[in-house]
């Protein structure tokens, strides 16, 4: 929108300097942009008697207004810098008192300029200030940077006091930072100068770099007296709270937290966002923490257990890959003998073992590459290669953003581009490879499912101030060369979300045995449980005859079987459980124990309550052991481990008592879950775990973005024994 006094001011400036070659003439259209800001800067440079000039109020322009800084003299002093001066305030939007001429701004630094001045120095949160327009305000005015809420871009109350607080406390560090509520990457710069500042750096030495300064003196949160500040001593507690201070902004930019920044370390929070990042959550602000929050690699050399790579995995580089902890791998669709994956590339790594994510890359490092048309061409293309090597159908394909794009490269070429993509990749899902502003914008408009975030290019604007997207799937940290021996291979390190976890062709080993058709549930919830009575426990064919009825099997002490709960088959004979077995070769039965018999008087059956739950009790081929023998820690709660002996099918609960076939989890993953579990609806011989592990992390279930119930075959039509368990 026009202003009028923003035209005054272009106007003014274009009649003054525009004669001077060191002035580039501006449009006089009354829009603050970009141009009529560097006209004032420049026409500044003038008065202060540059011979050089540029669009920038640099160290040179610093050093020479510093000398004579504007302030308030008298009401009835003129130059052309308070012309200026008032110009640069009209185009922030404070009112100096002055309206000029009709094609000029007035040129007094009076009472009513210097009211003006001291309300932006006011929202820049000063306190109490003068009107002295210092060189860090000057600097301030010649920018676009703004200081007064920006609701509708998104601006936030409570970043906007942390801003102003940033102003207030850490100047000399930060200079004058914006205050409108939006967290951009110069509020990200700020955060560090003041973690800098905390520590103790001079003001010389902080540069608003995470470097190794600023890491060695990064205190743990809590405090525990582990770290020492710059001048070599340890933190006091008032400093250690100004540190949780800047702690939880950090974490509430980051989606944690409610905005108020004073009490103790919020260890809950901490928690959160460590799970988000895929960090232990130990709730500890740890120096990995602090990197996560304010970089956008994190901690380098934290572990990752995913890579992609241009280079072709041989058999010796997978040696490589599985002596250095990954087991997941990002190849390239196309590219040619350069970088593509290579024929019979993803079978030798299928058969070690080793999943991967599939990158589509043909050109992606300019806006111009991105349109629709370009789009739909690449969806296509995609297919066809993705066919050519194997790869199965609804595995997701990263297509690569691979340049710091604005976010008007967004709106205008990438958001088109990935239009098409999504609705030309059928058979295949749509992944996004880029910045963090990039993935969060294109999965928001739903054009894709998962992203893989360049975070290694820290400086990216588009990665500065913004939270990793929701969907993030592979967070690529740092560019390494790992070696086995004598044979290297450079890769760069991805952290995994478990959102995708790259692809495994859907095999069978050779002893699979798919579930038979399930009995009839009786309208019972159901439980799996192990024999620990020490004698055989009667099935009987039908439970109106509990203690006369045909005996159809005998489970076996330490023998693996399915049972009702909570509620019993209640008779005149007494109480009564339906159960599920192995009934020889590849069958399940059904029948019934009796726990409690007679008429009259009721007698406890010898094995009553003495069996227990399945998850108490793992095997190791030859009988059973305490499950808590073998435990993971996941998210600071300690679960059970078991191991898959073959092949197994799973689901997912849609609804309640809705499972839905996800497809096969392979021979050798791990299983991590608590007693007692839950069996499925639909498939109630399917049992309830929530993490498992590939071979490269643990993981939640996912379908798509969203974390599932999953329910793993129990196997019985293996057998219950111990040596035949499917679940050990």
């Amino acid at each position: 929108m026009s202003d009028s006094m923003v035209l005054k001011t272009q106007k003014w400036l274009n009649r003054t300097y525009g004669g001077d070659s060191r002035y580039n003439r501006i449009a006089e259209d009354g829009v603050t942009g970009w141009g009529t800001i560097n006209a004032l800067t420049r026409a500044m440079q003038i008065e202060l008697g540059l011979t050089s000039t540029a669009d920038n109020f640099g160290p040179s322009s610093q050093a020479a207004y510093s000398k004579n800084p504007l302030k308030y003299v008298n009401d009835t002093a003129q130059s052309n810098k308070y012309a200026i001066l008032q110009g640069a305030l009209w185009c922030k939007g404070y009112n100096p008192g002055h309206y000029g001429t009709d094609d000029a701004i007035d040129d007094h630094f009076d009472t009513l300029v210097a009211a003006a001045v001291i309300k932006l120095k006011t929202d820049a949160g000063m306190i109490d200030p003068n009107s002295d327009v210092t060189t860090n305000f000057m600097r301030a005015l010649l920018s676009m940077d703004q200081f007064r809420l920006l609701s509708q871009y998104g601006g936030d109350a409570a970043i906007r006091s942390f801003q102003q607080e940033l102003n207030r406390n850490y100047e000399s560090y930060t200079g004058i930072m914006p205050c409108d509520g939006v967290y951009t990457r110069s509020t990200n710069k700020a955060c560090i100068l003041a973690l800098q500042a905390l520590e103790g750096m001079p003001v010389s030495v902080a540069n608003g770099v995470l470097g190794p300064s600023t890491r060695k003196y990064c205190p743990t949160i809590p405090y525990n007296g582990g770290q020492i500040n710059y001048g070599q001593r340890r933190y006091s507690s008032s400093e250690i709270s100004d540190f949780i201070r800047l702690l939880r902004f950090c974490l509430y930019v980051n989606g944690y937290g409610n905005g108020e920044f004073g009490g103790g370390a919020p260890s809950s929070d901490i928690s959160k966002f460590q799970s988000y990042c895929a960090l232990p959550a130990t709730g500890i602000a740890d120096l990995s923490t602090w990197l996560s929050l304010m970089v956008s690699y994190g901690d380098q050399s934290r572990t990752a257990t995913a890579c992609d790579t241009r280079f072709e995995i041989t058999p010796d580089r997978i040696k490589v890959l599985k002596a250095n902890g990954y087991g997941c791998v990002g190849r390239y669709l196309i590219g040619g003998d350069f970088k593509e994956i290579r024929p019979g590339e993803l079978g030798r790594l299928f058969e070690a073992g080793i999943r991967v994510f599939p990158i589509y890359q043909s050109v992606g490092n300019h806006a111009g590459y991105f349109t629709a048309t370009q789009g739909a061409s690449d969806a296509k293309s995609a297919i066809e290669a993705a066919l050519k090597h194997g790869v199965p159908a609804g595995a997701i394909i990263y297509f690569a953003v691979d340049y710091d794009a604005m976010d008007a490269d967004v709106t205008s070429n990438i958001l088109p581009y990935f239009r098409s993509v999504h609705n030309g990749l059928t058979d295949y899902r749509v992944g996004i490879y880029g910045p963090r502003n990039v993935c969060s914008r294109v999965s928001n408009a739903g054009y894709a499912v998962a992203s893989f975030v360049s975070d290694m290019s820290s400086g990216f604007s588009g990665n500065m101030g913004y939270r990793l997207p929701s969907n993030w799937a592979f967070d690529q940290i740092a560019n390494v060369t790992i070696t086995d021996g004598a044979t290297s291979l450079e890769i760069d390190k991805d952290v995994v979300s478990g959102m995708d976890i790259g692809i495994m062709q859907e095999t069978r080993d050779e002893g699979y045995i798919a579930p038979p058709p399930l009995g009839d549930k009786a309208g019972f919830t159901y439980r799996a449980a192990v024999n620990r009575s020490g004698m055989a426990i009667p099935v009987r064919k039908h439970y109106d005859f509990p203690g006369l009825g045909t005996i159809i099997h005998n489970i076996q002490p330490d023998e693996t079987f399915i049972t009702s709960y909570g509620t019993s088959i209640e008779s005149v004979y007494g109480e009564t459980h339906k159960v599920f077995f192995h009934s020889g070769g590849r069958s399940i039965a059904s029948g019934y124990i009796t726990a409690k018999s007679g008429s009259g008087t009721v007698m406890q059956e010898p094995w009553f309550n003495q069996w227990d739950d399945f998850l108490n009790w793992s095997s190791n081929g030859f009988g059973l052991a305490p499950a808590t023998t073998n435990q993971v820690t996941i998210n600071g709660t300690a679960y059970r481990v078991f191991t898959l002996q073959h092949t197994a099918d799973f689901w997912y609960r849609l609804g309640e008592g809705q499972d839905i076939r996800h497809g096969l989890l392979e021979k050798g993953v791990k299983l991590a879950q608590n007693p007692p579990a839950d069996m499925g609806g639909e498939y109630f011989t399917a049992l309830h775990f929530s993490y498992w592990n590939p071979g490269f992390g643990w993981f939640p279930f996912r379908d798509g973005d969203t974390k599932v119930e999953a329910f793993v075959d129990l196997g019985l039509q293996y057998g219950g024994m111990p040596g035949n368990r499917l679940i050990r």
